[in-house]
């Protein structure tokens, strides 16, 4: 018996009808204790971004499938953030762009390696997943529009859990900034790789993918 039968935050990678025609189909979602009838039956491939400890807590329902792989985005061997807790949503996640580049290049390479329709996950699906939706979406042609909402989607699929985190934070300043989930922040942090970069294509040369790997993404 599971604690919960389904996945607020399971959606397709940019919202409905964006990867319409596309050879695969990439979801996203949160991680929870559910079945495996609560994620799409033709989903072959998992990409877990969440840390060992985390898995350990709460294994994937998906775990022992021949297609699941952790591929954690934050670097063990770095600080998850330059300083945990100071920054905005949206600088800790640029932050991330360069502090975890090599685990980044490693989740990308993972999904361009990957057949058929695959899953990324986090705990929430908001800030790892996040990233990572909002990159390929604007790899596959997205509009600031449509990456914004598929962010901000996230905040009402969410509702209930930010609900109880609310009820038993101990830091509601943290929380509060933790839970803020509006369009400008996934914007914002693609803006900032094109300005940096020139492209998300560009970014991902940087971390190490080969033309061959952007293309089968």
């Amino acid at each position: 018996m599971t604690a919960t039968a389904t996945l607020g935050n399971l959606r397709e990678v940019g919202g409905p009808g964006l990867q319409r025609g596309r050879a695969r189909t990439v979801y996203r979602a949160n991680t929870e204790d559910v079945g495996q009838e609560a994620y799409p039956r033709s989903v072959r491939t998992v990409v877990d971004l969440r840390r060992a400890d985390e898995i350990a807590a709460l294994p994937h329902p998906l775990g022992a499938t021949l297609g699941y792989r952790n591929v954690p985005l934050f670097d063990p061997t770095v600080p998850d953030e330059a300083v945990a807790g100071a920054l905005t949503l949206e600088a800790q996640y640029v932050d991330w762009l360069d502090r975890h580049r090599a685990t980044i290049g490693e989740v990308f390479r993972t999904i361009a390696a990957a057949e058929g329709d695959l899953l990324v996950c986090c705990a929430a699906g908001k800030d790892r997943t996040g990233v990572v939706s909002a990159l390929l979406a604007r790899l596959w042609g997205a509009d600031s529009n449509v990456i914004g909402a598929d962010y901000a989607a996230t905040g009402p699929a969410l509702a209930e859990r930010f609900r109880r985190e609310r009820a038993t934070t101990t830091d509601p300043e943290q929380t509060a900034r933790n839970q803020r989930c509006v369009p400008e922040t996934a914007v914002h942090v693609v803006s900032t790789v094109e300005e940096r970069f020139g492209s998300v294509r560009g970014y991902l040369l940087w971390v190490g993918l080969s033309e061959g790997e952007i293309d089968s993404l």
